[in-house]
């Protein structure tokens, strides 16, 4: 059976090793893949850590020309005629800005245009009209603003669609006169071109032909958004018809930097950075960069649009800006949901981007990154399945916390100080995973292995005791072991007595309430229940569980079993029949024996109760047949024991304990100490039992150290003086000593006292010395038969 518990105890940590490597792989793969609901949870750890994050210094370059409520409430109801869009565009251009992006579609032409008004009469009233005294060159709005743009340095917004079913293209009809950006590519080996690499469209829609001939310059202001619809990244780079487009963010700061291509280097995984003149831009695979935002919306200089029109606003507020123009009107507002807040300006967005290059301040993420990820997951599985598999779960909670913690602290830390998210997020999982998993099979297995020992040594141990084995791990050695114990035997002085006077159910009902009050002591002080033979108790203590001080707790409940036997024959003493039950003395005992109407006849209010305590080596273990086991002991230790019980009527103690027992050491408050120092004990005799060589000390245990009665001091005091006459062979002063000590013997009902067995030796030593006239004599009485 010792095998088949080593196996289960093996197999189940192979079995947990396993598991635990078994999640990590299995977490492993999901990083690879990168299934949208953890991607999901990943944003929102990723979002947390950019609102917990210092929002860094803004170059107060960027700033927003807003197209307001109040605007639209002073100058009129949108879209405005393009003049007056013409003159906005003059008067910004006039205030020294270094360049401006304009966030919003202008894709039909303008119906407030003179030219436009008369074509419409003509065509659908018939009416011919004239605008006299108006210049020529005004009869065309969308000619007014595309000549402001031809003489400014402006860059129009258009929109990528990236449908997959181009029947649903909205497109223009007019060719679009926007020019793709001039790229210069440097290509690690195997890197395929950019058109393959970059987000690719399918269509667009344009602005206005004419003002992108003017404006030629132009920038898609598509701002892709992540799975749960929060913008973190955008494009910088999109492929339609195998040509590249900026974004209007890059290419209004390529208009401010007088810059007319930029370079992309990429490699066989992807584009690695983005370079406009000597700043370099990093991107991930796609050419996408992540946004830094520097907070709530606002976060950059506003300015009205009537503002500037009415010349509220000039030089001295845009000179030296890159102006992105949008609009905040009710109903007409672009918003984007970003980390900071749902309702984020999308103008604000491009206003960022350009501060993000111009401060090089980005959120970065290496292609190393992930690799060192990956390593996390796998280095944070392992360490948490050895943790989990060789120490208790509930010990483990602080260092498994600890380590997701400390992941969580580190990526944090980094991604403060240098800009680089570094997920904690598949680390974390791998974590919980295996703390909740693999503490569900410890459970579940030591369960099993509870169930066991319960099943095992429930009927013989305590259950704080199986509870410590098990808690300590400590499985018990079956099969049979010899290890260091403490022998235990007790027995009821003339339990035939008993048996004459009780019927077989009044028999049963007394040694249920005896053994019952026994046991529990027993158990209470982590002693073993061998087995009960009738009256008798075969216990021991030290196994299965080591326990240290074996000895002293078998002492303690010799004397607690004692004082309790004291308890008892006080109750029986004092119970009655009750009132309607028939009489108990169904054998007619004579009245001495048995007082009519008392629940128990004399002989049980007199019990007592004898007691043989050995250590030393013994055999323990499960023994029997296969059909049939027990777990007990077996050994000379244990007959010995035996042989104390049985022997301590011969000198009419109760409780016989051998110096083997006495002998043994145990450490109280942090100091060694020999039982006979912590017990209250007197010495009975020293012998030599029949085929053995060894003589045995034979003491009897009164109490514990310290409570001795004043009348028990005095008979131990004149009883160890009588002992030291005794062995020096003065027999007349040994039996005038233990003549003084009878008048003090504990126990004076019983048929013989220590004191009278040794006056009688004494008194057959003067007859017969036990050495011949002259020796030392050793004090040992050599029996001659069992």
């Amino acid at each position: 059976m010792l095998s088949i518990i080593r196996k289960i105890s093996g197999s189940g940590s192979f079995f947990l090793l396993l598991t635990g490597l078994a999640v990590s792989v299995l977490v492993a793969i999901l990083f690879i893949f990168q299934p949208p609901i953890l991607q999901f949870v990943d944003y929102k750890i990723y979002d947390q850590f950019m609102r917990s994050s210092p929002v860094g210094k803004k170059t107060n370059i960027p700033v927003v020309v807003d197209i307001d409520d109040e605007s639209l409430a002073e100058l009129g109801q949108w879209p405005w005629p393009r003049y007056r869009m013409a003159l906005l565009f003059a008067k910004i251009q006039q205030a020294g800005t270094l360049s401006t992006g304009l966030d919003i579609l202008i894709s039909e032409p303008d119906r407030t245009s003179p030219a436009t008004i008369k074509k419409s009469l003509r065509e659908e009233l018939g009416v011919t009209v004239n605008f006299k005294g108006l210049p020529k060159g005004l009869m065309d709005n969308d000619l007014v603003l595309a000549d402001v743009l031809q003489r400014g340095r402006f860059v129009l917004g258009f929109y990528f669609d990236f449908l997959k079913d181009k029947k649903e293209l909205t497109v223009t009809d007019q060719p679009c006169f926007a020019i793709p950006v001039s790229i210069a590519q440097i290509r690690a080996k195997g890197a395929p071109p950019i058109k393959d690499l970059t987000l690719t469209a399918l269509g667009a829609i344009y602005p206005l032909p004419v003002l992108a001939k003017a404006s030629p310059l132009c920038g898609f202001y598509n701002s892709l958004t992540d799975y749960d619809g929060v913008v973190r990244r955008v494009p910088l780079l999109i492929t339609m018809n195998g040509r590249q487009y900026p974004s209007l963010a890059l290419a209004t700061l390529m208009k401010a930097l007088n810059r007319k291509n930029v370079l992309v280097k990429s490699s066989p995984i992807g584009i690695k950075s983005i370079r406009l003149g000597r700043t370099t831009i990093p991107v991930d695979a796609k050419g996408q960069m992540m946004i830094r935002y520097r907070g709530g919306m606002e976060e950059f200089a506003y300015y009205s649009a009537k503002d500037i029109l009415s010349g509220k606003v000039g030089e001295k507020e845009l000179k030296g800006k890159i102006v992105f123009m949008g609009t905040s009107a009710a109903g007409l507002r672009d918003l984007r949901v970003t980390p900071f807040a749902s309702d984020y300006p999308g103008v604000e967005v491009h206003a960022t981007i350009v501060d993000n290059i111009l401060t090089q301040d980005y959120i970065l993420k290496p292609d190393w990154v992930p690799g060192l990820e990956l390593l996390l997951v796998l280095v944070a599985g392992l360490i948490s399945t050895a943790l989990l598999t060789w120490s208790r779960s509930l010990w483990m909670i602080m260092p498994i916390a600890a380590m997701g913690a400390g992941t969580v602290y580190g990526s944090l830390h980094i991604f403060r100080d240098y800009n680089i998210y570094f997920t904690p997020m598949y680390a974390l999982i791998v974590l919980g995973i295996n703390f909740t998993l693999l503490t569900l099979i410890k459970f579940w297995r030591e369960e099993g292995q509870k169930k066991f020992l319960q099943a095992t040594f429930s009927s013989y141990l305590a259950p704080e005791l199986i509870d410590e084995m098990f808690s300590n791990r400590e499985m018990p050695e079956l099969g049979g072991e010899a290890r260091q114990v403490t022998a235990y035997f007790t027995d009821i002085q003339s339990f035939s007595t008993f048996s004459e006077k009780l019927t077989a159910p009044q028999l049963v009902e007394l040694l249920n309430e005896y053994l019952s009050v026994m046991t529990d002591i027993l158990i209470e002080e982590k002693g073993t229940l061998d087995k009960y033979e009738g009256d008798a108790i075969i216990a021991f203590f030290g196994a299965p569980m080591d326990v240290p001080d074996h000895a002293l707790r078998a002492c303690r409940v010799a004397v607690k079993m004692q004082k309790a036997g004291l308890k008892l024959r006080d109750k029986w003493a004092g119970e009655k029949q009750l009132p309607d039950e028939a009489d108990r003395n169904t054998k007619g005992f004579p009245e001495e024996q048995w007082v009519k109407g008392e629940k128990w006849p004399k002989v049980v209010h007199n019990m007592r109760t004898r007691i043989g305590v050995n250590s030393g080596e013994i055999v323990v273990g499960n023994m029997g047949s296969s059909m049939r086991m027990n777990y007990t002991m077996m050994g000379d230790a244990v007959n010995l024991a035996a042989r104390l019980e049985e022997g301590a009527k011969q000198f009419g103690i109760f409780t016989a304990v051998s110096h083997f027992t006495l002998d043994q050491e145990v450490e109280v408050d942090g100091e060694t100490h020999k039982i006979l120092d912590l017990v209250e004990v007197r010495l009975i005799d020293n012998i030599q039992v029949v085929g053995k060589n060894e003589p045995v000390r034979i003491y009897e245990l009164v109490a514990m150290k310290g409570e001795l009665t004043d009348k028990e001091k005095i008979l131990f005091d004149l009883f160890a003086k009588a002992r030291e006459e005794y062995v020096a062979q003065n027999w007349d002063k040994a039996i005038e000593l233990y003549k003084e000590a009878n008048k003090y013997e504990l126990y004076s009902d019983t048929k013989h006292t220590p004191c009278e067995v040794f006056i009688k030796r004494a008194e057959e030593h003067k007859i017969n010395p036990p050495v011949p006239e002259g020796e030392v004599w050793d004090g040992v009485y050599r029996m001659t038969k069992k």
